[in-house]
């Protein structure tokens, strides 16, 4: 009887770290990187060669005089997501306007419509000047979307 308690006690302890972690992580990144959104999923092939489907970034908060091109910034886009659901689109900064920016898509062929400063989140983490990722562990969420909807 008292190892089956103690089995039980170990499994309570392991999900409040688990549970904390899990809980506690975004809310730690959203502090330290000053934005809501501190980390976000690759979920298309539009960044290749620097980003991969599947990876995940990060996403610091960044004023509007910091920006230059070439910044991989990621921005609010109501078509990006199925069912009118708030997505993100993840470029390059191409081009700096008075009141938009331009983005593109490191594959892609022609660049994104412009879009107001208002709908930006931010600017993904750089690390030895290239954005910063964790290669496959963006697939967790774009797997756990899935069966969201």
């Amino acid at each position: 009887m008292k190892s089956v308690l103690k089995f039980f006690l170990n499994v309570l302890v392991y999900a409040l770290i688990v549970g904390g972690v899990v809980w506690g992580a975004p809310k730690f990144l959203s502090w330290k990187l000053g934005t809501e959104y501190p980390i976000a999923s690759i979920t298309s092939g539009s960044m290749w060669p620097s980003l991969h489907r599947g990876d995940m970034i990060f996403i610091e908060a960044v004023p509007r005089e910091a920006l230059k091109a070439g910044d991989v910034v990621v921005w609010r886009n109501p078509s990006a997501a199925p069912g009118g659901t708030q997505g993100f689109t993840i470029h390059r900064l191409v081009e700096l306007r008075e009141t938009t920016l331009v983005t593109k898509g490191d594959a892609n062929f022609k660049n994104d419509d412009p879009v107001g400063y208002d709908r930006l989140i931010g600017r993904t983490a750089m690390f030895r000047g290239k954005p910063f990722r964790i290669p496959y562990l963006g697939y967790v969420t774009i797997t756990a979307s899935k069966y969201q909807q």
